[in-house]
């Protein structure tokens, strides 16, 4: 009943955020929207941080909870990859010809390029990190209380939902190409086909590896839902999770791209909820411009999704 209610309240701000935008006016408010969207991402992260280091012991688990996050990206993209692209074929090719659109790119060395892949990831850890060390060194967070976290996860849902309306996404023509369709549909089963091997490479249960996974990508999302729901370290793992399928999905996508247009199910799917937003650019670079609303589609599903599979599994 407690994961009902939770999942109504989640829903209701997304929901709120929606019909605000609606009343408000789509083109009101959009910069101040996503302005306060990052903030709260990144007071979320700080407070992750804080949760986490209030756990005794939690020194001596870092390195299980790295080399598991790591376990978990690797066998969920696994899973999605193998049952996107078999699905896919199954279904059938798409055989007419891309309308390929690259966008220019300035000739940048590979250090130079490595680092536009790694810092912002690197920045978001570094927040989780700051208020980790803050917590273990320091008597400034005795005043905290956890549930106050889940007020901040409302707000930021709430701007979540202003920010659905305000980008006027159009799906027209989606709903009648059943490959497009079943997209999101691979990347949640996929991912959760390969977590059945969870409790092989890793200390926990498959349902709670699938629950770690369920944020596709949606990082911030994922591990604060999930200390929120009141399993600190498990949120931790998750963030870290979500974060380096994002992460896989820089390399990935270019090297799909490469074998060819048949490649494009796994692509997308792998790079889950991103797929709307940030590797739109590199999705449309390599299969054409003719995918973006598709991409669009499958990271806003996802999204939508995310927030109400998580909780199921805690």
């Amino acid at each position: 009943m407690d994961t009902f209610l939770y999942l109504g309240k989640l829903a209701a701000a997304l929901i709120v955020g929606m019909l605000a935008a609606q009343l408000f006016g789509r083109k009101r408010f959009v910069k101040q929207t996503a302005l306060t969207q990052t903030f709260l991402v990144y007071l979320l992260l700080f407070f992750m941080g804080v949760n986490t280091g209030s756990i005794d012991g939690i020194v001596a688990q870092f390195g299980t909870i790295g080399l598991s996050a790591f376990l978990l990206t690797l066998i969920s993209v696994l899973g999605t990859v193998v049952l996107s692209f078999g699905v896919s074929l199954l279904i059938g090719k798409d055989k007419r010809p891309l309308e390929v659109a690259i966008a220019p790119r300035k000739e940048q060395s590979l250090i130079r390029r490595i680092y536009d892949i790694v810092k912002e990831p690197l920045f978001l850890v570094g927040i989780v990190f700051f208020g980790l060390v803050l917590r273990l060194t320091t008597p400034f967070f005795s005043w905290y209380q956890s549930s106050w976290v889940s007020y901040l996860l409302y707000a930021m849902l709430f701007c979540v939902g202003m920010g659905l309306v305000q980008k006027q996404i159009s799906f027209k023509g989606v709903f009648t190409d059943t490959g497009i369709l079943l997209l999101p549909l691979y990347t949640i089963l996929g991912s959760y086909l390969g977590v059945l091997l969870t409790p092989l490479l890793t200390p926990y249960t498959i349902k709670e590896g699938m629950g770690m996974v369920s944020g596709f990508g949606w990082y911030s999302l994922s591990g604060i839902m999930i200390s929120d729901l009141g399993f600190p370290i498990l949120g931790s793992i998750s963030f870290l999770t979500n974060l380096l399928r994002e992460s896989f999905s820089f390399f990935l996508v270019p090297f799909f791209g490469r074998l060819g247009n048949r490649f494009y199910a796994p692509a997308v799917c792998t790079s889950g909820a991103t797929s709307m937003d940030v590797t739109l650019v590199l999705l449309s670079s390599h299969f054409g411009t003719r995918t973006i609303i598709s991409s669009i589609y499958h990271g806003v599903v996802m999204s939508l999704i995310a927030p109400l599979l998580i909780p199921l599994f805690f």
